[in-house]
């Protein structure tokens, strides 16, 4: 119950971000080369983009779950170098931004760690006249140590851009 009502009240502030007017100091655009959001899925929880040009960023996601397995925690961190294809796809005058990438990942849990490697792909989308950007991601994540495992990740998100 408490997550469907933090759910409910993120999706509302983010609807109310939506509607208001473009943000701009000093003359700068709305979409900011910064974006912090959330990322609902496997793994759900807060993610941080950073663009490094109009091709390539860098992406982190941190998500936890307090309540794992036999009353214990687990923590999954994950970062990425992603490259981008701008303009790729256009739907009338909408641009979507297709990408792939490569990163690394730790989950931390209460029996131990694993850490691993992952190749990330899936598709943005910035408004243009909001500092909003949706992205749909899904990642092949190869775990390495203690062991080899294969595993999928991926999810819907949304960042503010700033």
């Amino acid at each position: 119950m408490k997550r469907l009502l933090a759910l409910t009240i993120m999706l509302s502030s983010l609807s109310v971000a939506a509607m208001a007017e473009p943000i701009q100091l000093a003359g700068q655009p709305a979409d900011g080369p910064m974006g912090i959001g959330i990322f609902l899925g496997q793994p759900t929880g807060v993610t941080f983009e950073m663009d490094l040009s109009k091709a390539t960023w860098l992406d982190f996601k941190a998500a936890w779950d307090l309540a794992a397995g036999q009353g214990g925690y687990s923590i999954m961190l994950q970062g990425n170098y992603e490259i981008a294809f701008p303009g790729m796809i256009a739907i009338e005058t909408a641009l979507f931004t297709p990408f792939v990438g490569a990163g690394a990942l730790v989950q931390l849990y209460d029996g131990g760690a694993n850490f691993g490697v992952r190749v990330p792909g899936g598709v943005s989308y910035r408004f243009t006249n909001v500092p909003l950007e949706l992205f749909l991601e899904a990642g092949l994540d190869i775990y390495l140590l203690p062991g080899f495992t294969l595993d999928m990740s991926g999810g819907l998100g949304a960042r503010y851009r700033f």
